[in-house]
């Protein structure tokens, strides 16, 4: 029993009368009649008695009318919410966004464009950890990431939109000694101690920050290892140690912590990251978003 039987059979009950229903379906009486026939073949009862020049359902046709009568208005709904689905116009969208870092600039304008063309997408985001974007990328809870560059590291699977890039900076407390110097480098805080984000939350940060100090000629004195972004934040505010990080962070307005650019640092870039094999259509009209909305020189691609 196939849509356009049950489409006939739905039209005939409706206006009790095969010529009328023909008319009302563009298509000949003898097919119509030929289609309900094998219809009532198929289930093996009738589903119309003849009144004079009309039809009648029977009762089991009337049960049926009643479960069937919405179908094809539902099943063209669901063809029409799946053609927009294919076109990345509507459907779900899951971003996480690396905590501390601000996003505003990069995040809010290319999602404001990509709903004004697609106000069907439901977008979801969430902040989190290094680790636990890593963990929920992979496991199709987010379907793109807003987070640092070298957590691509060893990401073969991973595609990737660079938003911009900066130039590396210690962050220190306003107390410390060192904050009153104009110019630095990573070379000056070769004895001090350093806070960082633990190897296992982020492996491509914490080997970043071996490799930088590496180029100086020293190892740093690591005294804490942190979780979470947000804790090693609070370590440099509270005075526990210096780290290396990106410039876009929440302590670039907070009046206790200094944060020096370094000239011997390696660019800290911010990324949308996505799987290669994810095949939400609306990943590609957020990064064309995205891309649009970039100030300046062209944002960088890597496998898109």
């Amino acid at each position: 029993m196939n849509l356009t039987r049950i489409q006939y059979f739905i039209e005939v009950a409706k206006l009790e009368n095969f010529s009328k229903a023909a008319q009302a379906l563009y298509v000949s009486q003898p097919n119509l009649s030929k289609q309900v026939g094998l219809m009532e073949q198929e289930l093996g009862f009738d589903l119309f008695r003849r009144v004079g020049k009309n039809v009648q359902l029977t009762r089991a046709g009337q049960y049926l009318y009643e479960q069937l009568k919405d179908l094809p208005e539902y099943t063209a709904r669901a063809i029409a919410h799946a053609e927009a689905l294919s076109r990345g116009e509507e459907g779900k969208l899951s971003i996480g966004v690396l905590e501390g870092q601000d996003v505003n600039f990069s995040l809010s304008g290319g999602i404001a464009q990509m709903q004004e063309r697609c106000p069907g997408v439901a977008i979801e985001m969430e902040r989190n950890s290094f680790r636990n974007l890593r963990l929920g990328l992979d496991r199709g809870t987010y379907d793109v990431l807003f987070t640092l560059e070298f957590e691509l590291r060893g990401k073969e699977e991973w595609d990737s939109l660079v938003l911009f890039r900066q130039p590396g900076a210690i962050a220190i407390s306003r107390s410390h000694p060192l904050a009153g110097k104009e110019k630095l480098t990573i070379d000056d805080f070769r004895e001090e101690p350093f806070v960082a984000i633990s190897r296992e939350d982020s492996p491509g940060g914490y080997d970043l920050l071996l490799e930088q100090c590496a180029r100086c000629g020293f190892t740093p004195h690591i005294v804490r290892e942190t979780s979470t972004l947000e804790s090693l934040l609070l370590c440099v505010e509270m005075g526990v140690g210096v780290a290396l990080l990106d410039r876009n962070t929440r302590l670039e307005r907070n009046d206790a912590v200094r944060l020096i650019t370094v000239p011997d640092s390696a660019a800290a870039g911010l990324v949308a990251v996505w799987r290669r094999d994810n095949q939400n259509p609306m990943i590609p009209r957020l990064v064309e978003s995205l891309s649009q909305r970039q100030a300046g020189d062209p944002p960088e691609l890597r496998g898109i």
